[in-house]
């Protein structure tokens, strides 16, 4: 009994015996393997090669010599293995050649697709290869095995990691020669290289020059004759790999394989459309209607001063844009990482516009007249007679449109913010002129206002009523600062609000115009004083729980991928109401949560609400500059999915 027990230990033990690497002369070649198989009966497998010291193999494409590791594999029908995978590589000079490839070490994934995930097969491969030091020798390795003798490596991952994922977007054009790329990198660029998949397309042994263009990046890449076709390849900046698709069929026409090539033509119209869209927003619609009720008030006035009223409006709307489109090309020069909502990522900025929108509301509601022209602003739905509160109104109305993304305007500030100036401030002024049309065409044809309702007692009731739209936000503004910021910081701001709201009280009680001036004066220092002193700690929002969310970062956007697991990303903010309608609309939908566990889709929130320069890298990587963005990935899917910017319960199920 004893015998037979050894005898079963020892067959056992044999079963479980680990291949060994083949040697070849020059290279050990071996398989390797992650630990577990996917949900999907997926197993991410590699061939790794250990090679002498001195001695490389080869990429894809070579370059000026070589040739690259070519698999054949033998396993049994109902499962199949995917094309070799090549890592970035890396320049291995051999004067006057130059070559891409690896040295001393590689692993190229795979991926092994098991009609029976819980039984082993036998597997056998023939790798042959090319591998060089001062001579060039083919070499062979036939490895015949099962799944379950195959080793685990966790250095498999971070081959996998090698990987190019996310596609660049670039413009690319033909110059003197050289192929020009352009592309957005708000980082100091310390190495860069173009890896070309094409063979015979690009002298290798010239040096690849680059440079800063404006708010661009330009890498030059000598081409040993003209071509109209896409160039292909990896550009590695800083040793981070990024797929290139240079699309040379139609000149400086914006490329890229997630999103839809726009012009600089259809980008101004995008802009123009999205600005007379951004009118009926959420977010803007509280002041842009008291506006409206300031026109109306001004029926029985002359013709001229309507017109000037909206002249000055749409100068403050227009102004404001491009002031916001410079803003962001100077950061953008000094190496920040901003985009559009910027200015609602500063917690200072927020608890401001929280402030201004409640006084504007007691303003309102309470009818208060401090007699001052600093308090203009205030009136903007009373009857004001000054320019300046026009004026005001107009920029007013731009720092809060930026939580509103209108259809068409994400991919045309996207490609705006990665264009020269000289195109990015037009893209902006056409934004500018899309929301301000409404208000050109009464100055263009005053007479418009007579169509309007005549003034009367109905107006103060309206008035009023608007004060409630006006506290409505400044509440959003509110919760937007406490997902921002600590308790301590929401305590003491909601403090300030309370002892301003006394003294405005105290103001419509008051009726010397030089008492009710020292009061607002004095509120005012109040408020400085106490956000000077309110702790601006910033936390990252973690609201994901109530929905069973993963929370964003490329570790687990590449863990996922690297399990075959299908994910789908919402990149969000607290203060964008777009995505806040998406929320409610769709993604919060019990249909839609039961929908992504039955079909087991991971769901991950990518929270900009704060400021994080990896989420505005992916952010410019598809083409945009704010949220909201969302990308569906599944195994099979060649390249990551973006779905659309305004989404319903029933749009976003049938995407799935």
């Amino acid at each position: 009994m004893a015998l037979k027990n050894l005898l079963l230990a020892l067959f056992l033990f044999c079963n479980v015996i680990i291949a060994e690497p083949v040697n070849t002369g020059h290279a050990e070649v071996s398989l390797v393997k992650s630990s577990q198989v996917n949900s999907d009966g997926k197993l991410h497998a590699g061939i790794k090669m250990d090679m002498q010291s001195g001695w490389h193999t080869y990429w894809i494409n070579p370059g000026d010599s070589g040739g690259a590791l070519k698999a054949t594999w033998d396993i049994p029908k109902g499962n199949s293995v995917s094309e070799v995978k090549f890592p970035k590589p890396h320049k291995i000079p051999y004067p006057p050649l130059m070559t891409f490839g690896y040295e001393n070490e590689v692993i190229f994934p795979i991926e092994i697709d098991l009609k029976d995930a819980n039984k082993d097969i036998p597997i056998s491969v023939t790798i042959d290869f090319l591998i060089c030091a001062d001579v060039c020798i083919p070499e062979s390795a036939f490895i015949k095995t099962s799944l379950n003798k195959i080793p685990t490596s966790s250095e498999l991952f971070k081959w996998r990691e090698q990987l190019p994922s996310i596609a660049l977007p670039n413009l690319s054009s033909i110059k003197d020669d050289k192929l020009q790329l352009r592309f957005s990198y708000n980082k100091d660029v310390e190495n860069i290289y173009f890896f070309p998949k094409d063979e015979n397309v690009f002298i290798y042994e010239i040096e690849q020059n680059f440079y800063q263009e404006e708010n661009n990046w330009v890498l030059e890449i000598p081409l040993i004759e003209s071509v109209d076709k896409n160039i292909t390849g990896v550009l590695v900046i800083n040793d981070e790999p990024f797929l290139i698709d240079a699309d040379l069929s139609n000149e400086l026409d914006f490329d890229n394989s997630n999103l839809e090539s726009i012009t600089i033509w259809q980008a101004l119209l995008f802009a123009f459309i999205g600005g007379l869209i951004l009118n009926v927003m959420p977010c803007v619609f509280p002041i842009i209607s008291l506006k409206a009720l300031s026109f109306v008030s001004m029926g029985g006035g002359s013709s001229n001063k309507v017109r000037l009223h909206a002249i000055n409006f749409c100068f403050g709307v227009i102004l404001s844009f491009i002031s916001i489109a410079l803003i962001i090309i100077l950061l953008q020069k000094t190496g920040s990482m901003v985009g559009w909502g910027f200015q609602l990522q500063s917690p200072i900025i927020v608890a401001t516009l929280s402030i201004l929108m409640f006084l504007i509301g007691l303003i309102l509601l309470m009818d208060i007249n401090i007699g001052m022209s600093l308090t203009r602003l205030g009136s903007v739905g009373a009857n004001d007679s000054t320019y300046t509160s026009s004026f005001l109104t107009g920029v007013l109305a731009v720092i809060v449109a930026s939580p509103c993304t209108a259809p068409f305007m994400g991919a045309a500030i996207g490609y705006a913010l990665i264009q020269p100036s000289s195109t990015t401030v037009p893209v902006f002024l056409s934004l500018g002129i899309g929301f301000s049309l409404p208000y050109l065409m009464l100055a263009l044809f005053p007479d418009l206002i007579s169509k309007m309702p005549k003034p009367g007692e109905w107006m103060n009731t309206l008035k009023e009523f608007f004060a409630f739209p006006m506290f409505a936000t400044a509440l959003w503004l509110l919760w937007v600062f406490s997902l921002q910021t600590s308790v301590d910081s929401l305590i003491s701001l909601l403090i300030t609000i309370l002892i301003l709201s006394i003294l405005f009280w105290m103001i419509s009680k008051i009726s010397s115009g030089k008492i009710k001036f020292i009061i607002f004066i004095g509120g005012f220092i109040l408020i400085f004083s106490q956000l000077n002193f309110i702790k601006m700690e910033v936390d990252s929002l973690k609201n994901t729980d109530s929905q069973n969310a993963s929370e964003w970062s490329i570790d687990i956007e590449n863990e996922f991928k690297e399990l075959n697991q299908a994910y789908l990303i919402n990149y969000t903010a607290a203060w964008c109401i777009t995505c806040q309608a998406n929320d409610k609309l769709a993604l919060s939908r019990p249909n839609v949560k039961s929908y992504l566990e039955s079909n087991n889709i991971k769901y991950i929130v990518a929270d900009w609400t704060n400021r994080d320069d990896e989420i505005l890298k992916v952010l410019k990587s598809y083409g945009r500059t704010g949220v909201p963005l969302y990308l569906y990935w599944k195994p099979g899917l060649d390249d990551t999915k973006i779905l659309p910017a305004v989404l319903t319960e029933e749009l976003l199920i049938s995407l799935l």
